[in-house]
């Protein structure tokens, strides 16, 4: 789908900020005029067919025909004239929110129009451009659906802090995708033996996910390779601190432990709705603080993202795997003493020691299987 060129050109100022992302600023009357909003992502070009993906805000100081760029996209667009300067919007719309049916509401994929799904694809992208907050979708073709609505339900609702009015209106684009390089043959061999152990871990262990909104962990959490979640949020997870969670975000992820957020002290480390109460209940609940590493390890583009976490199946393993050491010595021992005394034959002995390791360790790890059944 092509995206919109604006027909107009901008000049550098020598002034750049220090965030750390890409980020083009702008006029805020100007942004308004050429039909721009606040937090896509715009493609930034000069003449020298250098060219960056930004994100988009505004600052009143910025003079019109000017455009503030943050250092490091200033450093990805290299040595450029800093004149004549364009930009290319990305295809969007504001979109209205309609309500799922009840058996709808905890489905993996939101409902939507097929016009909708031709134009942005299965894969979109949504965002409150009052708050920057932002959460991928991925949409389902239904006939049945109103144009220009998706069926989301409350808790994406809840990430976006948004009533999804006529008067609060998000916005719906593509969702912007890591590229992915050619699957190499080490890479082939790692999803060969991933995906399978991903399967087992979801039979022996269980599998919970959770989507959460980043946010800055503690100041002195920044050196450490670990996030934040609510005490409430890791039990609902079924796990318990440093225990190994996946952060996922587009085609990225990254397992760093969990500690708990100090509840007595939240508002030091959360933004929080003062005058109400229900709303500091939810934003602490949806917070999960991570590390500018791991932001920019994950290409998270602003706070208030919404990613997916889930429990780490192989760190699991690992840790309850003193609890399989015994039974599975034990097995062993009984097999290879039936294999002596009743003269099976070696097929035999195989065949009926994997029918009964894998029950062994299913009965093993009921404990944690019960953390989230």
């Amino acid at each position: 789908m092509p995206n919109i060129n604006i027909e107009q050109t901008f000049t550098l100022l020598d002034k750049q900020s220090y965030t750390a992302r890409e980020e083009l600023t702008m006029n805020p009357d100007e942004l308004a005029e050429l039909g721009l909003v606040h937090h896509i992502f715009v493609e930034l070009k000069a003449e020298n067919d250098a060219q960056v993906s930004c994100l988009l805000l505004s600052k009143s100081d910025i003079p019109r025909g000017s455009i503030q760029l943050s250092k490091r996209a200033k450093d990805k667009l290299g040595d450029c004239p800093i004149t004549g300067l364009t930009i290319t919007k990305p295809e969007y719309n504001t979109i209205l929110r309609g309500i799922p049916k009840v058996d709808e509401i905890a489905k993996p994929y939101v409902k939507a129009c097929p016009t909708l799904v031709r134009k942005y694809s299965n894969h979109v992208e949504l965002i409150n451009p009052k708050n920057g907050f932002r959460v991928n979708l991925t949409l389902k073709e239904d006939d049945t659906a109103k144009p220009n609505a998706l069926y989301f339900n409350r808790y994406i609702m809840l990430l976006l802090e948004t009533h999804a009015t006529e008067d609060d209106q998000l916005i719906i684009t593509r969702a912007r995708i890591s590229p992915q390089s050619k699957p190499g043959i080490h890479k082939l061999i790692h999803l060969g033996i991933k995906r399978p152990l991903t399967a087992l871990g979801n039979l022996f262990i269980g599998k919970r996910e959770l989507t959460l909104r980043v946010g800055h962990p503690y100041p002195f959490d920044e050196h450490q390779n670990l996030c934040r979640i609510h005490p409430n949020v890791r039990k609902l997870l079924g796990m318990e601190e440093t225990d190994k969670i996946v952060i996922t975000y587009n085609n990225k992820e990254i397992t760093v432990p969990i500690l708990d957020i100090d509840t007595e002290h939240i508002a030091q480390l959360i933004k929080l709705n003062e005058e109400d109460d229900q709303l500091k209940f939810i934003d602490s609940h949806l917070f999960i603080g991570i590390t500018a590493l791991s932001r920019n390890e994950l290409e998270i583009p602003s706070i208030g993202t919404s990613v997916t976490v889930k429990r780490s199946m192989n760190s699991l393993f690992l840790k309850h795997l003193n609890k399989l050491v015994l039974p599975v010595i034990a097995l062993l021992f009984t097999v290879v003493q039936l294999y002596k005394d009743l003269s099976w034959s070696i097929a035999l002995t195989v065949a009926i020691s994997l029918i009964l390791l894998p029950i062994i360790i299913y009965t093993t790890l009921s404990e944690e299987r019960a953390k989230i059944n």
